[in-house]
């Protein structure tokens, strides 16, 4: 039985796992949409985001990990990932991104803008965080991505009278200023169910495997089983990952419910 279904057959979304080992018993080909949330390198507190020696030491171990799963995912698949632009001398999202293109296509950075800014009395104040997009396929059309729109209506039918616009509401751009972030979270570095869940819809089709290797709250796979994908992962933290589990077989027994 492949790992993803073995998961799922014994009710167990969220794993306490780290993500090296967790990866490996998921079957070849098989994943449509990696989306996680790692850890940054020294911007929390946290043991979890200080435990590597230096940044070269974080990005090849960031790295590593996301080259390992390259074959995990369907030839249409692709890997959604959070990161910060970091700070001076330290930098670590720009060396993954350049590293990773080796093994995938650079798709696009999506700027996350939050409501609640922080910064220094000389400084522009701090309010985004940035979700890198890279598919496997490098084919222009050959991926997963169902386009997103946002709740505005665009007022018109397009510039172009041969090419109507396909939706009266206005698409989704590569700013996202639409959904705020969780201004008392349960976890440190938490994202907002809607914000995985315009990640998990945009990327992956109803019935598609989903997976998170940095699980924290569970936000991940809540988002994903609430619209009927599939969906397993891991997490280091052990009461973390118990917690989470619960969350995703929530979600799920919500979802049969009102099915």
């Amino acid at each position: 039985m492949a790992g993803a279904e073995r998961y799922e057959q014994n009710m167990t979304f969220v794993t306490h796992a780290v993500a090296e080992a967790f990866l490996t018993t998921l079957e070849d080909a098989s994943v449509t949409l990696l989306a996680t949330d790692p850890p940054y390198f020294g911007i929390v507190e946290e043991t979890w985001d200080n435990q590597w020696s230096s940044t070269h030491a974080y990005v090849d171990w960031l790295v590593t990990i996301l080259e390992m799963f390259q074959r995990k995912l369907t030839p249409t698949g692709s890997i959604v990932f959070f990161q910060g632009f970091g700070k001076h001398g330290q930098h670590p999202m720009f060396d993954v991104i350049k590293r990773l293109e080796k093994s995938y296509t650079f798709r696009n950075v999506i700027t996350w803008k939050k409501r609640r800014g922080y910064g220094k009395e000389f400084d522009y104040l701090y309010c985004r965080e940035e979700i890198v997009w890279m598919s496997r396929s490098a084919e222009r059309t050959g991926v997963v991505f169902n386009i997103p729109l946002t709740e505005q209506l665009r007022g018109y039918k397009g510039f172009n009278k041969d090419y109507p616009a396909k939706s009266e509401y206005k698409r989704v751009s590569n700013v996202w200023d639409d959904i705020g972030e969780l201004m008392k979270p349960e976890r440190n570095a938490q994202k907002p169910i809607e914000l995985m869940e315009r990640i998990v819809k945009t990327h992956s089709n109803p019935g598609d495997l989903v997976v998170d290797l940095f699980c924290g709250w569970g936000t991940t796979g809540v988002a994903a089983l609430k619209n009927g994908r599939r969906f397993c992962g891991c997490e280091g933290i052990e009461k973390d990952a118990e917690a989470a589990n619960g969350r995703c077989l929530a979600a799920k027994k919500e979802r049969e419910a009102g099915s």
